[in-house]
């Protein structure tokens, strides 16, 4: 047997084989553990789900009003309340969703201010717990009191659990408390250790057969295929070469793109809130964001340039150092300045070999004066879309119908001015995400679809927003190719 070893070792064809199964088992094992923790994954985002149905049903059937008076009648440890009619209605309003759906006890929770703490309030058994401390108070239950959430998985003496709360509210449409209900989450760990175990057990018989099948046949492996296989190699070995050398270059690439997008963090320097969605189709983009202060104004602005994968990243790099030598050396402060500048500039650089290159961008640019909240926009075929509170109502701030490069008839580029207000929001993009194929029909989505998701998340958190649209264009192109790069920015004044 280790001759038979060493001589499978030994020759070039049988050692490919040798390898090759080698690499099946590691790659069968990886999709079954991969499959594993992805079946745990999909079965803890199931209960969550269905903890935020219940707890979101049952805040419903709890009278607010009547749970602030049990708290302001009854001390803690009084086991009088247990009597209490307004306490056995919620208790067994909790108690049915709990046998309905086989949970753990539910509970509510109201919050103490002054103490820092949240109290028990009433529970679906018959366990007293009233007004008792409770005891390491998840950080995400302060964070989400009022608005409902969930809180991460947690080991105890018991197994491992989920759980969810969610507000309930009073006559004044006031959060007095959450109601929270919690799962216990090893049987479905059991589940899937059962249900993975049968299927480790067939790999390993494929993988048993193959090498059964794989052994006699490496004894018979013919000498003249030696000197073939040997070049296949050989070329094998070039090209992956020159695909990890490629390879590696892009990546270079991407670090150094990377490193001339600025940190999101200037948001929240300037007390704004922010968020960015941005995708390469091939690794490197021709789409970037771009965003500086000057004084009391802070610029941003997303750009599509020509192009996209390593010839578009290189564009967004000549188009950045465009905008920068604009406002840094030619110290411009006006939008429509900064691009008719940016484009003499995109213009000179490309010009310089003698050829004529149209090549250049289009591009949304906003000027925000952080104090007086006025917004300035000029744009290059690239409009934004303006959510202005007050009037509860989108509006399109249309661009100027050239990019900023050679056109036919260039012309001065104009800026529009808005005033807005505290809480106003502001959508800028590239043509990526509307333009993507996907859905039922395999049509692109457009952008009436997409100023209707802009709408329907305007009222999430800024990075609540960006997690939306991820999850909505990953649905919706399925198993399409993402056709183009894509950047989303979106600012909350």
């Amino acid at each position: 047997m280790s001759n038979l070893l060493n001589r499978i070792v030994s020759n070039l064809a049988t050692r490919m084989m040798l390898i090759i199964f080698t690499c099946i088992i590691l790659i069968t094992s990886f999709f079954i553990i991969f499959s594993y923790y992805n079946e745990l994954r999909l079965q803890e985002e199931r209960q969550y789900d269905k903890l935020r149905a219940i707890v979101s049903s049952a805040a419903i059937h709890v009278n607010g009003d009547e749970h602030t008076e049990l708290l302001s009648t009854y001390s803690q440890g009084d086991s009088s309340i247990l009597n209490d009619s307004r306490y056995q209605k919620i208790s067994e309003s909790l108690q049915h969703i709990v046998s309905q759906n086989n949970l753990s006890p539910m509970y509510t929770l109201y919050y103490d201010a002054s103490k820092d703490a949240f109290y028990y309030g009433v529970r679906s058994d018959d366990y007293l717990d009233f007004k008792n401390e409770y005891k390491q108070t998840p950080p995400v239950l302060k964070k989400q009191y009022k608005n409902g959430g969930i809180i991460p998985k947690y080991q105890s003496e018991n197994g491992t659990w989920l759980s969810a709360f969610y507000p309930i509210l009073n006559s004044k449409n006031e959060v007095i408390a959450v109601v929270e209900a919690d799962v216990d989450f090893t049987q479905f760990i059991d589940l899937v250790n059962a249900h993975y175990f049968q299927e480790l057990l067939v790999a390993l018989a494929v993988i048993l057969v193959l090498a059964l099948i794989l052994i006699p046949y490496a004894r018979r492996v013919l000498k003249e295929d030696e000197k073939n296989k040997a070049l296949l190699l050989h070329q094998k070995d070039l090209i992956e070469a020159k695909n990890r050398d490629i390879m590696d270059s892009i990546q270079y690439s991407l670090r150094i793109q990377k490193s001339i997008l600025p940190s999101l963090d200037i948001f929240a320097e300037n007390k704004l809130e922010g968020f960015v969605f941005h995708e390469a189709k091939d690794v490197v983009a021709g789409d970037f964001y771009w965003i500086e202060r000057h004084d009391n104004y802070l610029y941003f602005a997303v750009a599509d340039c020509t192009g996209h994968g390593v010839p578009g990243a290189i564009m967004s790099l000549i188009c950045s150092n465009a905008l920068n030598r604009a406002v840094d050396v030619m110290k411009l402060r006006d939008t429509n300045l900064i691009l008719n500048a940016a484009r003499k500039l995109i213009k000179t650089q490309l010009g310089k070999g003698g050829g004529t290159v149209k090549d250049g961008m289009d591009i949304a640019l906003c000027r925000l004066d952080l104090k007086s909240t006025k917004l300035q926009f000029t744009g290059a075929n690239n409009p934004i879309y303006i959510y202005e509170q007050a009037k509860s109502n989108f509006t399109i701030a249309k661009p100027c119908k050239q990019p900023v490069g050679s056109h036919v008839q260039e012309k001065e580029f104009k800026c529009q001015s808005y005033q807005l207000q505290k809480g106003d929001l502001i959508y800028l993009f590239t043509d990526g995400y509307a333009d993507q194929f996907g859905g039922n029909n395999g049509k692109k989505l457009k952008y009436k679809p997409f100023r209707a998701l802009l709408e329907e998340y305007k009222n999430y958190p800024m990075q609540d927003q960006e997690v939306a649209l991820r999850k909505f264009l990953r649905n919706w192109k399925a198993d399409f190719e993402q056709v183009d790069d894509i950047c989303v920015m979106g600012v909350k004044v």
